[in-house]
């Protein structure tokens, strides 16, 4: 590991589950969508490694993240962060506590993710056969 900072580099199969969690998109808007709340973003996602102890728990520690949720960039240039909280939700980038008080903890986000993948995965199998 360089400095601490990077896991090692990402197997295959981890690989794969990062591609799924990005194209399955942001599960914060999701949840946002599911409740009637406005979304920030649709499309692929970004990968968020969750952490522990300020370390990355690993590649299978992912979760997707639009923009806005992950980095707190603005799906457009005109509104402030303030404005896009009211609309969106927290993001993690502007303050861990709130993000994590409006859509779980850690372990809670990755067991949603766990829960798209898992119903993904099982379309696939049906759409394969």
């Amino acid at each position: 590991m360089k400095g601490g900072r990077h896991a090692a580099q990402a197997t295959a199969v981890q690989r794969d589950r990062i591609v799924m969690v990005k194209e399955l998109g942001c599960i914060c808007c999701q949840m946002n969508r599911a409740a009637g709340r406005p979304t920030a973003f649709f499309g692929v996602a970004e990968a968020h490694h969750l952490l522990s102890g300020g370390r990355r728990r690993g590649h299978e520690y992912t979760i997707g993240l639009c923009p806005w949720h992950h980095r707190a960039v603005p799906p457009f240039e005109s509104a402030g962060t303030a404005d896009m909280v009211r609309m969106f939700g927290p993001s993690v980038a502007t303050g861990s506590r709130a993000f994590h008080e409006r859509y779980g903890t850690d372990d809670e986000l990755l067991e949603y993710q766990e829960q798209l993948l898992a119903g993904a995965r099982a379309v696939m199998r049906e759409v394969a056969v």
